[in-house]
């Protein structure tokens, strides 16, 4: 019995990471079609050049495809994995995140569309461990209807802020997510393995075998982002799939597990809202002071990612082994864990407030539309499809290549419009 198990879930692995990979390229090659293209506009940005985006959308036909196989050998997945309302907040991230990358949606209706999800997740029966239990234990109905009136008041609004908080943390490190996440993903995975709960353990690796099929694609030097239609999605994922299996019996050190979990995206947003709440800004205006970023001035982009995926790691394990401690000692880790984090931010010059002068965040627009310094999109990225897409407006690609030849160099003054 165990064999075919097995083989189920290498071969959930194997065919989530193929599509990912196919569809990755296929996205790339339509991006300049379908309009998904990310233009380094703000000098926040890393990139210095027109970068398909919306590679989202293959990471998520990864998990349908390998989340499918693994239900065809596994049967019914445990607890909210198998609800309707699950999956359709998925559907919703999904769909919002694509919208957001072709249209720039604004910022008020995607966060209207990410409560709607919230909702959707906490109606499968997924929310905070508050009780010491977990999501599996109630009834994927409405979530209000399986708790007392007393807890509901408290549990419902508190998860509500858990799932969005976490949506727009794996938000803010868009182009770091897929190693971050994938992380994560098998983190929690070999703690609900420890916890007895191996099917839950199978989605998660499946989860993140779809993830590294789009890693080659992805990683600095990137050839295509996953955007909004990737980074909501999996935000939602995550969120939902830390609550579905038991933690820890003590149901303080349950909840502390789960901020551990997530270290890196959960530590870049707590610094920046300090950060920005130091300097008299709102907590949305965007700098250059982000984790990510202090370690790209500090090094190679190559280094940063890697020097992440480390401390991923390390949040990982500190997770695993706190589910698996006595509670006197899981204390002590995650306070020493938490520790160890802020100092080093601190040290990085993320919590340093943000000068006046840096609240500028767009690059300079020479004539051309161009930004200063951004590289056309190169015709021979284009492989299908109609000349008049490239760029995204409507340029042939010979006016692509006269406007570039017109641009200045990236050490001259652009002529003012």
């Amino acid at each position: 019995m165990a064999t075919p198990l097995f083989l189920g879930l290498v071969g959930s692995v194997v065919a989530g990471f193929l599509v990912t990979v196919l569809l990755t390229g296929l996205v790339c090659e339509q991006a300049p079609r379908l309009g998904l293209l990310d233009r380094p506009t703000q000098a926040r940005k890393g990139h210095r050049r027109v970068t398909p985006t919306g590679g989202g959308i293959a990471i998520a036909a990864g998990l349908a495809v390998g989340l499918g196989v693994l239900w065809g050998f596994w049967g019914s997945f445990p607890g909210a994995v198998q609800s309707l309302s699950f999956w359709g907040g998925a559907a919703i991230m999904l769909a919002t995140g694509y919208w957001d990358d072709k249209h720039a949606l604004d910022a008020k209706a995607k966060f209207a569309f990410q409560l709607v999800a919230a909702y959707l997740l906490l109606h499968s029966g997924t929310i905070l461990p508050l009780s010491g239990g977990h999501a599996d234990a109630l009834s994927p109905d409405v979530v209000a209807g399986a708790l007392p009136f007393s807890e509901a008041l408290y549990i419902i609004p508190l998860s509500m802020l858990w799932i969005v908080g976490i949506i727009n943390a794996v938000n803010l490190i868009d182009g770091l997510a897929t190693g971050i996440i994938g992380i994560a993903f098998l983190a929690c995975a070999a703690l609900f393995g420890v916890k007895g709960e191996i099917a839950l353990t199978a989605v998660g690796i499946v989860m993140a075998g779809a993830l590294v099929g789009f890693l080659p694609r992805n990683f600095k030097p990137a050839t295509i982002f996953m955007g909004d239609s990737g980074s909501l999605l999996l935000g939602y994922l995550l969120a939902g799939y830390t609550l579905q299996g038991p933690l820890h019996t003590d149901p303080v050190l349950a909840l502390l597990i789960l901020p551990v979990l997530l270290g890196v995206p959960i530590l870049d947003t707590g610094t920046a809202i300090v950060r920005r709440f130091a300097s008299a800004r709102t907590i949305f205006a965007p700098d250059r002071r982000h984790v990510h970023h202090r370690l790209v001035d500090r090094g190679t982009e190559q280094g940063a990612v890697l020097t992440l995926y480390g401390v991923g790691a390390w949040f990982g394990s500190a997770a695993v082994l706190m589910g698996v401690l006595p509670a006197v000692w899981g204390y002590l880790l995650a306070g020493g864990t938490a520790v160890v984090a802020v100092v080093w931010a601190w040290r990085l010059g993320c919590l340093t407030p943000v000068p006046a002068a840096d609240g500028a965040d767009a690059r300079p627009q020479p004539v051309g539309g161009l930004a200063e310094n951004e590289i056309p999109v190169p015709v021979d990225i284009i492989t299908t499809g109609d000349p008049a897409s490239v760029g995204g407006d409507g340029a042939s690609p010979e006016a692509v290549q006269d406007r570039s030849a017109d641009e200045p160099e990236a050490d001259e003054t652009p002529i003012a419009p």
